[in-house]
């Protein structure tokens, strides 16, 4: 993720975020257009639904089959823009490659970021900050500003709350030396990458809205957040009704 400075929202008290998990939809189509054809009924409403300060997850697994990788989290990007108007901000890509894999199987989860509004959008980069790799020495202790990719502002190089994770979330082990390079690295759980969603994209006691994702409910509630799960008709609904 781009150095930014944190965006809050305050004109509404019941912000809300969305999380879709595509993952299952993904394993149990025969085929990507399958699979992105079963979601075709959620875009639309959730557009709808959301205020601009509202920001949008989608959880996808790459997915090799039949002796080929499906490229799902692009084409799903494609996908939904070309039924609406949502802005991709951003793609994580959390590894999770393990020893114990015999079989070409799934070595890493994307989640698709996207909002409504490039300027709007609620977003606490200070929430996830990780250790710096160079204390007081980032960008060779020379540049101290820059512009922000997203809200045109502009911010400092280095941070003393810490620094940007990046888009690859990995764990860095710096302890195996005297130095402070890289001595070993291994993925962050899943968990943990959810989480930082949705400490950037939400407040405390805030709602987090899901679509086929009933497990993330602990993961949510742990963080002071309440759970909602949306049903698929429910939103249809809303949308025909406002019609």
């Amino acid at each position: 993720m781009a150095e930014q400075t944190n965006y809050c929202t305050d004109k509404k008290s019941n912000n809300r975020m969305y999380i879709v998990d595509l993952r299952e939809t993904v394993f149990r189509n025969q085929t990507l257009e399958e699979a992105l054809a079963e979601s075709n009924s959620l875009w639309e409403p959730l557009y709808e639904r959301m205020d601009p300060s509202e920001t949008l997850w989608i959880i996808v697994s790459n997915k090799y089959r039949d002796g080929r990788m499906w490229p799902t989290a692009m084409a799903a990007a494609d996908y939904i823009k070309n039924q609406v108007s949502f802005i991709l901000k951003n793609i994580i890509t959390v590894h999770n490659v393990s020893d114990t894999d015999a079989d070409m199987v799934s070595t890493y989860d994307e989640i698709l970021f996207f909002v409504k509004n490039k300027r709007e959008y609620q977003f606490h980069k200070d929430a996830i900050r990780v250790s710096h790799v160079y204390e007081g020495n980032e960008w060779g202790g020379e540049r101290k500003k820059g512009t922000s990719a997203y809200h045109d502002t502009e911010v400092r190089r280095y941070n003393p709350d810490g620094k940007d994770p990046g888009n690859v979330w990995l764990e860095e082990d710096r302890s195996q030396t005297s130095t402070q390079q890289v001595d070993e690295t291994k993925p962050i759980p899943f968990d943990e990458a959810i989480r930082r969603c949705i400490r950037v994209g939400s407040q405390e006691t805030e709602k987090i809205h899901t679509i086929w994702a009933a497990d993330l409910a602990d993961l949510v509630t742990r963080e002071n957040r309440e759970f909602v799960e949306l049903d698929v008709s429910v939103l249809q609904s809303e949308l025909e009704g406002e019609s």
